[in-house]
Order: C-alpha cells, then sequence, then structure tokens
C-alpha cells in the first residue's frame, strides 16, 4: 500500500510541478485551455503567479516530503488539503455558476477521483504505521 500511496501521490505532484512550470513561462496558454482572455497585464502576472508559482511549489513540496524527508503521510495530507480546497471551490461553482462543462468538468472529475484515491491511500498507510 505504501508503494501505491507514493506513486498516486508521486505523479500527483509531478503535475503539478509540470502545469505550475508550463503557466509560469507561458501564462497565455490558459486563454488556449478556457474561455477566457488576459487583457491586462496584472491578469498575466496572476496566472504566472497562482497558477504556475503555486502549483510549482505544492508539487516540489510534496515530491520533497514523498522522496528526500519520507514523510508520506504528510505528502499526502498535503495533497488532500490542496485538492479538498480544489473541491470546496468547485462545490461553490456549482452555487454560482452552475455545472461545469468542457474541461472544467474533465478537471472536477479528475480532482474528485484525486482526492478519494489520496485519501484511501494515506490512511490505509496511515493505519498500518
Amino acid at each position: 500500500m505504501i508503494t501505491l500511496h507514493r506513486s498516486i501521490v508521486s505523479v500527483v505532484a509531478i503535475l503539478f510541478v509540470g502545469l505550475g512550470m508550463w503557466l509560469m513561462l507561458q501564462p497565455r496558454a490558459v486563454e488556449d485551455l478556457y474561455p477566457m482572455t488576459l487583457t491586462a497585464p496584472m491578469g498575466v502576472s496572476e496566472i504566472r503567479a497562482v497558477f504556475g508559482g503555486l502549483m510549482l511549489g505544492v508539487g516540489m513540496a510534496v515530491l520533497w516530503m514523498i522522496w528526500r524527508a519520507r514523510r508520506m503521510v504528510d505528502a499526502g495530507m498535503v495533497t488532500l488539503f490542496v485538492f479538498g480546497g480544489l473541491l470546496l471551490a468547485r462545490i461553490a461553482g456549482l452555487y454560482g455558476e452552475g455545472i461545469p462543462h468542457g474541461p472544467v468538468l474533465n478537471e472536477t472529475i479528475f480532482e474528485t477521483v484525486v482526492f478519494f484515491l489520496v485519501l484511501a491511500t494515506t490512511l490505509a498507510v496511515r493505519n498500518r504505521g
């Protein structure tokens, strides 16, 4: 179970690092993914910092916890808090904007699946040790 947990959390963290680097270096790529345009320099800066920088930093921190500090449960908990926050924001979006569609629906499904996979494996690893 530890190997499964480490693998799932590592893959998610690597995705965060990759997406973070991509959006930090190419913030306007978000315009190709979503029906939005970045018309002001501050919008580009916010995508670069919040999407890019935050995703990069969280992904690197989780990878460090798993592979260097050997804190598997802690890495899982950080991932749970991040994805739990994403899911809470999606719930707020259901209330504010309605049911998502297109890439946002796909991301919502992905975030829900990741949350429950990480929850199950984190609890299993924590209860085992």
